[in-house]
């Protein structure tokens, strides 16, 4: 997976892009990391995706060919890396330029603010339809962005909505058209790096900190327990 970097007065501008659906593997994981480790000096981040797909989840093609051991690797350093995303101390907006099913979904609900681009695009927590149950900290990320009246018909049948639906239950916060998406992301970055940057911190870490961290603790226990109903 290519992540391209990119500066804008301050901002990092980091692209997913394999060319097809940017599928989250482990190469992403690790890609994604080092880019977040290399802009420190940056106030803020936007993490955006190719034209017309932000992401279509976990890779399932690699998925496929993994072992238990395999399986519970690539699920725990998704946890993991996702999560960083949900804690890290400096914005983090989401330019979601397409598609964001399953794991995409996951990941824009992971940043601060997600401008979804307005379009014939969908976006859902798909899991259940693929035989996967609801890591809880995914719930916990869930819960910090879906209001409470919708979480049950979204997640148990694994429902997808279009961005304008994405909106309105939670799942992203704003529209913009697919030519404008990152560049509204950008702005929204600069509005909130102009804030007191430890104040922020902060803020989120109270926001999200318990939650995350009963999750991480809780993760590898998890996981086991919902790859055994695959089995």
């Amino acid at each position: 997976m290519a992540i391209i970097r990119e500066h804008a007065d301050g901002v990092t501008v980091l692209t997913m892009d394999d060319g097809r659906v940017n599928a989250l593997d482990l190469d992403l994981f690790h890609a994604l990391d080092s880019a977040l480790d290399g802009c420190m000096d940056d106030s803020a981040i936007v993490l955006a995706g190719r034209p017309g797909m932000f992401s279509a989840g976990l890779n399932v093609k690699v998925m496929a060919g993994l072992d238990a051991d395999g399986m519970e690797d690539l699920l725990t350093t998704f946890g993991r890396t996702m999560l960083r995303i949900w804690l890290e101390p400096r914005p983090v907006v989401a330019a979601v330029t397409g598609h964001a099913v399953a794991g995409g979904t996951i990941l824009a609900m992971c940043c601060d603010h997600a401008v979804a681009a307005e379009g014939d695009y969908r976006w859902g927590l798909t899991e259940t339809t693929i035989g996967f149950v609801m890591p809880q900290w995914v719930l916990a990320v869930a819960r910090g962005n879906v209001a409470t009246q919708h979480l049950d018909d979204l997640v148990l049948p694994g429902a997808t909505v279009d961005p304008a639906r994405a909106v309105t239950v939670g799942y992203a916060d704003e529209l913009a058209a697919p030519e404008v998406v990152v560049d509204t992301a950008v702005a929204r970055a600069r509005e909130l790096a102009a804030l007191p940057r430890a104040v922020y911190a902060a803020t989120k870490r109270q926001l999200r900190g318990a939650a995350a961290d009963a999750a991480r603790d809780g993760m590898t226990g998890d996981l086991r327990a919902a790859l055994a109903l695959r089995t």
